[in-house]
């Protein structure tokens, strides 16, 4: 018994010391670490210059064409913008502003907001005057039963039967001859945006054509090399390529490519974690010199980032050693002229079938070495990106591999967009949801059994009825009448009157309808998410967007930038253009074939057309997401103004270079974000724009203030950006005509609501076709709503939307013989080359080439643009994760040393007897949150560290190691550790000599190893030779 008491004792005393803080003296600390050094603001100034050059050279005044130092992508970016700009502003005043006068004098709406201006209140043709006039006789034949599906479905009726009745003036003005006369005036707007696009179109392609032949890069002296064998030799390579290209051609680089995914990914981590290691090592400095004693957790914290260093460099040698991943897997190769790029090009064909055609004597043989040496192989040469625009890391996936993952990637974006949409679809379905009496039979009991609205259809209740309803509810009255008598039907008047007049806003009913003030919560945070519903779903879009385009594994960052804003684009604009609109669809067909758990969600509002209340409900959130995304654009410009200049107030509180530098560093000008983001808002203002004519004005200020916004980040706040292609702009040109056809298809749709003759475009003939043709759709048409073939025929052929209607079917014709006439012609020249008729490399004319220096001039005098090498060390893209891959001298014994000699005074006696060994010490010393950080993989290692450190007798006694306790002061004596033995001296048992690598270009430094560890151990001692095969290298 009194053993297990003292057990218990030692134990808690034990628990109690391990969870008290640990302190070192800060004098044994900074005799082992070193003082702390202060990071050189000259030397973050020169890299701030380095990497910011543009800052200095470029005035924001400075001409657009000047940008081509930044490459095509930027340049065309810009260009894009400001006559994108251009256009918008010629549409905002015609047809835009015609359109918001000629929507307002409609009078439709009661209150004044967005929606005035939109064609929802030109209201009807035969009526002149507001909705609130014609409500009383609403209240006659339909009940008020408020928005519904059935009052809506109402609304339509009557504006389509206005086709045969005579309408009213407005203004002096026939008001159909109006609507009419709007409708040319919104094709004629869509016209001027067509003749845009076919511009934008000749323009990018000539512009990029232009600034690429006034510029002199690397890539027009070089060429990418596929299908090549994974142990090509770099020499065999250029005797090949030099002798296909012709006599006298010369090849001055060859950078061979291997597959470096996971090898780059541990080195770029290796250098966070030296990063991390600088810091710890920082902060443990700096408390040593500020105070007179520090906290053990910070050395363990330099512990820990040495050990997961340490980790990371194991790893990468293991995958530097593996055999497959020294296989090539593709080339770049530069020639000392342009001419010789574009002899070797026509050389060597790149159809497989002429491949297959060509003899084995021209095919590539490897020297006679290798797989190649006995079956030649053709290899596929192509012109090559910009270095900055390769991605090293992918190119090893090949083309099936890339394209199950674009196939997986495309899925998981619409799995995106489905909870984008989900989001939107939050607010109409808490909108319908706050009417409890939602159901049209309950409508119309409150219609039948109550009266609280007057003849201009306000709710309204008599001080009788107030006082009778309330007492009628069972709740926030009796029940009863006051004779005590049933109340019968009226017990649900109190509940209709309350929630059909905060739903309406009018919040002075709010003391009255205290019961119900939970409603006005609803009400105004529905009509907040309706709008911030589409700007978080596109947020939460634009991150997903980013990281699943990543996952595809391209091989150029322009191809990647194209997937990212192609991504952005369409999720975004069918979030923002559709969602809404989905969400508050009555078709009553298709949601009932949903699953339960969509309910509410799809198809289940009230709109099956676009009613006055319609633009209300779906449009006016359109418009203020489109404002709210122009104030968000240059929001986040402004936040990137001040964080820069935040970073540069507070950079003495820098301890390491590292952060020094980052404080002086801009953000990066991400193109693939802003091409897509700007692409979808084009598109949404095109497709509502025919009835919200206010989104022309809208769109004019976003894109003219952007530009000014844009260019003066990029040049004054920003990083100078990687240097993209021409493909982003390309890929944009060539989507901006397809804006026209949603415009045109729900203009006509808007338009043809009001109720028109025939128009005398539309031949009998052609309507009576038309009709049949729509004949087919007859079974999905009833299922989804009252729409009938004969009824969509004349809204399409009437007065005020055949013109539209004729449009969109010859711009759709249009789009399909331009963009598919290019397919053709591509199919043919295919076809003629592989039966020889024409040469397929793709070689220009002497005029290409002819303006071009040698390469060696180009870089001897300066007009050489952008990198002179292929070499991943040289990419800007990749160059920090080089910048200290020489080893920095540290050697492993005395890290394990070190681990294995402190720990011992955190568990106290009792632990150390409980636990013995510094393996067990080792987990002890290390803290929680120190812990949490290691794998469970890094803290196997790290005990066996310290056992191997034990048993070789570095550890030491626990009174010499400056270490002390919770309170404890004292005379601490330093913590002296082992120094490593210089070249040639004698190695204890259990060394590990350090065995040098390199990078090419790098320099050289020191890694121990286990296989050195080996060869030590059996050797008895001294020095192990190097291992030739630890060379770390990437090409």
């Amino acid at each position: 018994m009194t053993q297990m008491e003292n057990e218990t004792t030692g134990c808690g005393a034990s628990c109690v010391n391990l969870l008290r803080t640990k302190y070192r003296s800060s004098q044994s600390v900074l005799k082992e670490y070193g003082h702390w050094e202060k990071p050189s603001e000259i030397d973050a100034r020169e890299k701030f210059v380095a990497t910011h050059t543009h800052h200095n050279i470029f005035d924001y005044n400075a001409p657009l064409k000047d940008l081509k130092e930044f490459g095509e992508g930027v340049l065309l970016y810009f260009y894009l913008l400001k006559y994108t700009a251009y256009v918008f502003a010629v549409l905002a005043v015609f047809p835009a502003l015609p359109l918001i006068i000629f929507n307002g004098l409609g009078g439709w709406y009661i209150k004044a907001d967005v929606e005035r201006t939109s064609l929802g209140n030109f209201g009807l043709l035969s009526f002149d005057g507001n909705s609130a006039e014609l409500a009383a006789a609403a209240n006659i034949t339909f009940g008020r039963s408020g928005r519904s599906a059935t009052t809506e479905g109402a609304v339509t009726a009557l504006f389509m039967s206005t086709a045969n009745v005579s309408s009213v003036k407005v203004a002096g003005m026939d008001k159909r001859q109006l609507l009419v006369a709007m409708s040319v005036m919104d094709l004629l707007g869509v016209l001027i945006f067509f003749a845009y696009c076919c511009y934008m179109l000749w323009f990018v392609r000539a512009t990029a054509n232009a600034a690429d032949r006034n510029t002199t890069t690397i890539k027009d002296y070089s060429v990418r090399v596929d299908r090549l064998p994974p142990d090509t030799h770099s020499a065999a390579l250029k005797d090949y390529l030099q002798a296909r290209a012709g006599e006298g051609a010369e090849v001055v680089a060859v950078e061979l490519c291997r597959k470096v995914h996971t090898l780059l990914a541990l080195v770029m981590e290796r250098e966070e974690a030296l990063d991390s290691g600088d810091s710890a090592l920082a902060v443990l400095q700096r408390s040593a010199e500020c105070y007179p004693k520090v906290p053990v957790d910070l050395e363990v914290d330099v512990l820990d980032a040495k050990f997961r260093r340490a980790d990371l460099e194991d790893l990468i040698r293991q995958e530097q050693a593996a055999v497959e991943k020294n296989q090539v897997v593709t080339a770049f190769v530069t020639f000392s002229a342009a001419e010789l790029r574009y002899k070797a090009m026509e050389a060597l064909p790149r159809s497989r079938m002429r491949q297959w055609r060509m003899p084995a004597a021209d095919k590539f043989n490897n020297a006679g070495m290798g797989s190649a040496g006995r079956r030649p192989v053709a290899l596929d040469v192509v012109p090559a990106p910009e270095p900055s625009d390769v991605q090293y890391e992918n190119l090893e996936f090949g083309p099936w591999e890339r394209a199950a993952r674009l196939v997986a990637s495309t899925i998981a974006k619409y799995l995106v967009l489905l909870v984008g949409f989900l989001v939107v679809s939050l607010a109409p379905a808490l909108r319908m949801g706050l009417n409890a009496s939602g159901a049209d039979t309950t409508l119309a009991a409150c219609a039948a059994s109550c009266s609280y609205t007057d003849a201009a259809g306000n709710y309204v209740l008599s001080d009788a009825n107030r006082a009778l309803y309330k007492g009628c509810d069972p709740v926030a009255g009796t029940g009863t009448l006051a004779n005590k008598l049933d109340c019968e039907d009226q017990s649900i008047c109190y509940e209709c009157f309350c929630r059909a007049s905060l739903t309406s806003n009018q919040y002075g009913e709010l003391l009255y309808c205290s019961r119900f003030s939970g409603v006005v919560a609803l009400s105004t945070g529905a009509q907040a998410l309706a709008v911030l519903g589409i700007v978080i779903a596109n947020t939460l879009i634009q991150y997903a967007i980013g990281w699943l385009t990543r996952l595809e594994k391209h091989h150029t960052r322009s191809k990647e930038a194209v997937s990212k804003a192609r991504g952005l684009f369409i999720t975004q604009f069918i979030n923002t253009a559709f969602s809404n609109l989905v969400a508050n669809w009555y078709l009553p067909g298709p949601a009932a074939a949903l699953p339960t758990w969509l309910d509410g969600y799809i198809f289940g509002g009230k709109y099956a057309d676009t009613t006055p209340a319609w633009y209300t409900d779906v449009g006016r959130p359109i418009v203020i997401s489109v404002f709210l995304n122009t104030i968000i654009t240059h929001a986040k410009i402004g936040f990137w103004w001040w964080w820069r200049r935040y970073k540069l107030s507070t950079r003495y509180r820098c301890l390491t270079q590292e952060q020094l530098d980052r404080s002086f560093e801009g953000h990066d000008f991400e193109l693939a974000i802003k091409f897509g983001q700007h692409l979808y808002l084009i598109f949404v203002v095109m497709t509502y724009s025919s009835s919200m004519p206010l989104l022309y004005l809208l769109a004019a200020v976003h894109f003219a203030t952007c530009y000014c916004s844009e260019k003066y980040e990029l040049l004054k706040i920003c990083k100078r950006p990687l240097t993209y292609s021409r493909d982003l702009a390309v890929y944009a040109a060539g989507t901006l005509p397809f804006a026209c056809l949603w415009h045109l298809a729900l203009g006509l749709w808007f338009y043809s609501l009001f109720g028109c003759p025939k128009s005398p475009l539309m031949v009998a003939a052609f309507r009576s076709s038309l009709e049949s043709t729509l004949q087919g759709l007859k079974g999905l048409m009833s299922s989804a709503s009252a729409l009938t073939p004969v009824g969509v025929a004349a809204r399409l052929t009437q007065s005020s939307s055949a013109h539209l209607f004729l449009g969109f079917l010859a711009l759709a014709a249009a789009l399909f013989v331009f963009f598919t006439l290019s397919n053709w012609l591509a199919l043919m020249r295919w076809l003629a080359s592989l039966l020889g008729v024409i040469k397929d490399s793709g070689a220009a004319g002497e005029s290409e080439f002819s303006n071009t220096p040698e390469f060696a001039v180009a870089v001897r005098s300066q007009l050489l643009v952008g990198p002179a090498t292929y070499s991943i060390h040289a990419n800007p893209a990749y160059s920090h994760a080089f910048e200290r891959m020489e080893q920095l001298h540290w050697e492993e014994k005395e890290l394990e040393a070190k681990a294995a000699a402190m720990p011992e005074v955190f568990g106290g006696p009792a632990a150390a007897v409980a636990s013995p060994g510094p393996a067990a010490a080792l987990v002890r010393a290390f803290s929680r949150r120190s812990r949490q950080r290691r794998s469970a993989a890094g803290r196997l290692r790290a005990r066996k560290q310290a056992t191997a450190a034990a048993a070789s007798g570095w550890a030491e006694e626990q009174p010499g190691t400056g270490y002390g306790g919770g309170g404890g002061g004292g005379a601490l004596a330093s913590n002296k550790v082992a120094p490593a033995p210089g070249p040639g001296a004698p190695m204890m048992p259990g060394f590990v000599a350090p065995v040098a690598f390199s990078i090419p270009g790098q320099g050289q430094g020191v890694v121990p190893t286990q296989q050195a560890a080996g060869r030590a151990a059996g050797a008895g001692g001294g020095l192990p030779r190097q291992d030739p095969n630890l060379v770390l290298s990437f090409n």
